[in-house]
């Protein structure tokens, strides 16, 4: 149940920046006030709604209905004050009535009161409104899927990614060179098989070959830090990527506002255990 102070606390932090474009344009239209209004009308709407709280409380199905939305106003409120941050205060920009993700997802705003959970959504919100089109329908299905626990799943699983968006297959193979690092992050393939289920990463694993007729170094990139492989077969043009376990665009998109933190034993492992048919790897 929605303490009414919390509507209070959101509504103050609010009034610091609503006269930011996400405000302005949007969130004073769906909660039917100007929240700027808020500092000078504050003590007298605060009086008020503590009243119709008590009076809601003892009023049955209507009584929670009230409570209901009370609730989802505090939560919307909240992710707008936290994307004022990330709106492009230059760009102000009147989000069109037919971007469905967009205006979905605000309404999914509503329902999330976990603070990670919010900041995520807060990320994603801002960026859509900065650059409509920047997100597909099939990732609010996501996002409606995703609670904290997984939403901490994918970005610990994606502190294996190599290349932005591929996990080395051979990985959940287990030898034992990875056991203990998997066990350290509480990850195995089954924890990859619920994220695959939620649609973050593809179903199956992935090859890919690389044409490089010019025989170039081959550069893996982890988390900003590079290994680089140099070709030592005289004929053979193309790079064989070792099989690999590829994000979706869905998991692409929401990773972009997540940080997975970089492993240095898992770097070194790679650099010993990353083995790519024809090519070396080139020592520092």
């Amino acid at each position: 149940m929605t303490d009414p102070t919390l509507f209070s606390t959101a509504i103050d932090n609010a009034s610091k920046v609503a006269n930011t474009p996400i405000f302005t344009t949007v969130i004073d239209k769906l909660t039917g006030f100007r929240i700027s209004l808020w500092a000078a009308e504050g003590e007298v709407r605060k009086q008020l709604i503590h009243d119709e709280y008590q009076k809601a409380k003892e009023s049955g199905i209507i009584g929670m209905q009230y409570i209901e939305n009370l609730r989802n106003t505090t939560n919307l409120i909240d992710t707008a004050t936290k994307s004022a941050k990330y709106i492009d205060q230059e760009k102000p920009n009147e989000i069109k009535m037919d971007n469905d993700f967009f205006w979905n997802t605000v309404e999914h705003a509503k329902t999330i009161s976990n603070e990670e959970m919010q900041e995520l959504v807060t990320k994603i919100i801002a960026g859509e409104y900065n650059q409509p089109g920047t997100y597909s329908m099939s990732t609010l299905q996501t996002l409606k899927m995703l609670g904290r626990e997984e939403l901490e799943l994918f970005e610990k699983m994606c502190t294996l990614c190599v290349n932005t968006d591929q996990i080395p297959k051979q990985i959940f193979s287990l030898p034992d060179s990875i056991k203990p690092l998997l066990n350290s992050l509480r990850i195995d393939f089954g924890k990859l098989q619920t994220l695959q289920s939620l649609g973050l990463f593809l179903p199956n694993d992935m090859t890919k070959d690389i044409d490089n007729p010019e025989k170039k170094n081959l550069i893996i990139n982890y988390l900003g830090q590079k290994i680089i492989y140099k070709p030592t077969h005289e004929s053979y043009f193309k790079i064989a990527i070792p099989t690999f376990y590829s994000l979706s665009n869905t998991g692409k998109q929401i990773l972009k506002n997540l940080n997975p933190k970089f492993n240095e034993e898992y770097f070194n492992w790679l650099k010993t255990n990353y083995k790519v048919p024809n090519y070396n790897l080139i020592e520092e």
